[in-house]
């Protein structure tokens, strides 16, 4: 789908090729905070090292026949993972509560052949296409980062043509499929 948008600064008219609104939801912010601990901060040594010692110590009780220190082990990995989770999630929904930027934030990206612009109530940016750190697609969304720690989040179901914005965001930067 090809856009016509008038320059706001000059009165030109710029080509965009996409354009789609995002809304960031207290769903879709969990969403990226989940992917981003999964793929940023993902701990893979001591969660490597707490499956180790965890089946370490399993096997160790089976093979002197403490039944009931292996039963106990494995209650507690169990409950460790779920307060892990209810904790994690409880931290992100204080942080999207907790913060004005984000909270209910309607922002509308369009795209154009060298650099996309982002409007919402707290900014307007242009960003270069080089300037894109990666992008990755879930199931749901793409994530462009800027950096590290910065990302654009676009939701699929709100792009009209969704194979053609891959095929073109995917050339744009460092692209890659990471499904949860």
């Amino acid at each position: 789908m090809v856009i016509i948008v008038k320059d706001k600064r000059d009165g030109t008219r710029a080509r965009a090729l996409f354009k789609t609104d995002v809304i960031i939801t207290e769903k879709e912010f969990q969403k990226f905070q989940h992917f981003y601990l999964n793929k940023f901060k993902n701990a893979f040594i001591p969660k490597l090292i707490l499956i180790f010692l965890t089946i370490a110590a399993i096997a160790i009780n089976v093979v002197k026949k403490k039944y009931f220190l292996v039963g106990l082990i494995i209650f507690l990995v169990i409950v460790y993972l779920i307060v892990l989770k209810v904790t994690i999630n409880l931290q992100i929904k204080k942080k999207y509560q907790n913060s004005i930027k984000i909270n209910m934030l309607k922002e509308t990206l369009v795209f154009y052949d060298d650099y996309l612009e982002s409007e919402s109530s707290h900014s307007h940016l242009k960003i270069k296409y080089e300037d894109i750190w990666q992008i990755y697609e879930t199931r749901d969304n793409f994530y462009l980062f800027t950096s590290n720690r910065e990302a654009f989040i676009i939701i699929k179901n709100n792009i009209d043509d969704l194979d053609g914005f891959k095929e073109f965001i995917s050339t744009k930067a460092k692209y890659k499929r990471y499904y949860l």
